[in-house]
């Protein structure tokens, strides 16, 4: 089966040191970096004690390169792009949730946004956490991931003992150093885990994301919340994968991403039959 996940694999991959200015209500976050060396350096300038928190997609994973650009199919913005489409459209894939987002997260290979970004990460001499919109059940997927980038996990917060917390969607689960909140926004999610903490807190949060929205709602959360003032934020939004506004996808991406699926539901068909079955389910084909 191994064998069989890295030919699957294989087949579907065909700044500046942040002021401390937060940005308007609803603005583009700024500052931006394509380089994650500048959130050690935020992270150094910053209050003690202070906590680095680090979203995956598109911040330390990315899908591979194919030729000079990543791969289309699998990446936060294929998943972005099938969000939007209406559920009759000949692009969109069926099951999107959960059954192809839980499978391409067993399955679609990912690499570090830089080459030198775990030893960034795994240098940083203070608490971080890692928070992802992603749901508890990719995260076998999501830890081999991270492990085969060679980030190192396991790294829990002091004070925080909660494991799961409920969530607009689901349960929330924090281990091996990463809060999964499975779409519940990153604001309500991080100060949930906060709150429960039973040490000092934070005297500044210092959060790298590829999406503003991210940022600004962390922010947002945190001066909405008594039990974590005064705490100082500073947002860096990474930009080295995607920049925003996202522009529509086009249509060389979206014929390499329809071959990829073709493999991707072939693998399934040979090696997942229940799984396979399911996604081409009457109520999936909907």
């Amino acid at each position: 089966m191994r064998c069989c996940l890295a030919v699957l694999a294989l087949s579907l991959t065909a700044c500046q040191v942040p002021t401390r200015t937060p940005p308007p209500d609803g603005a583009v976050f700024r500052p931006t970096t394509a380089d994650l060396k500048d959130v050690a350096k935020a992270a150094a300038a910053a209050p003690k004690p202070v906590l680095v928190v680090l979203d995956i997609d598109d911040t330390l994973l990315a899908t591979v390169k194919s030729g000079t650009e990543h791969a289309f199919y699998g990446s936060d913005r294929w998943y972005r792009w099938q969000y939007a489409l209406p559920p009759h459209d000949a692009d969109k894939v069926p099951c999107l949730l959960p059954h192809a987002l839980y499978w391409n997260s067993q399955v679609v290979p990912l690499e570090a946004v830089q080459s030198d970004a775990p030893e960034i990460v795994n240098g940083l001499p203070m608490d971080r956490l890692i928070l992802t919109s992603r749901g508890s059940a990719q995260r076998p997927g999501t830890e081999r991931a991270l492990i085969g980038a060679r980030y190192a996990l396991g790294t829990p917060l002091p004070g925080v003992n909660a494991t799961t917390m409920p969530g607009a969607h689901g349960d929330m689960t924090y281990e091996q150093g990463i809060l999964m909140t499975g779409g519940t926004p990153k604001g309500v999610a991080i100060t949930k885990l906060l709150e429960n903490r039973s040490s000092t807190h934070y005297r500044s949060i210092v959060m790298a994301d590829d999406d503003s929205g991210n940022l600004i709602s962390v922010r947002d959360a945190l001066k909405q919340s008594a039990l974590l003032q005064p705490v100082e934020f500073i947002g860096l939004r990474y930009t080295r994968i995607k920049d925003e506004p996202l522009t529509a996808p086009t249509e060389e991406m979206k014929q390499s991403a329809h071959a990829a699926w073709i493999v991707w539901r072939e693998w399934l068909r040979k090696y997942e039959r229940g799984a396979a079955e399911d996604l081409e389910s009457a109520e999936c084909m909907q």
